[in-house]
């Protein structure tokens, strides 16, 4: 079943990471509206935990946040045209900032045991 959900993680990482991509280049007027950029410092900590959670210790817990990096660089820097979909401008650079740091300290982190279920208050 663990290996199930690092699966279900690492797919959801992966089509996010490719909307935060697509989205990155949202305007509202001339005005940049990135909010790429906050979906990827809320989810990629939290796709981190689940993982940390699923396999406490181990080093999968990096997982998501390769599969992250692989698939912003990859859809950030090329495309379908040739180019890419990254924006010439401080986005793309904000956007991996964004989605990495709040992963790694999250990952970095010790785990707290979940609470087992019926266990007795102190």
């Amino acid at each position: 079943m663990r290996v199930a959900v690092l699966a279900v993680v690492l797919l959801d990482v992966a089509l996010l990471a490719f909307a935060e991509v697509a989205w990155l280049t949202l305007e509202v007027g001339s005005t940049p509206a990135p909010v790429s950029i906050l979906v990827a410092a809320v989810t990629t900590p939290l796709a981190v935990r689940v993982v940390d959670r699923c396999f406490p210790g181990s080093r999968l817990v990096f997982a998501p946040l390769v599969t992250w990096f692989l698939v912003v660089v990859v859809f950030g820097f090329w495309g379908p045209a040739g180019t890419g979909t990254f924006p010439a401008d401080w986005r793309a650079l904000v956007l991996i900032a964004a989605g990495l740091f709040p992963g790694v300290w999250v990952a970095s982190r010790p785990v707290r045991p979940a609470p087992s279920v019926g266990a007795a208050s102190s």
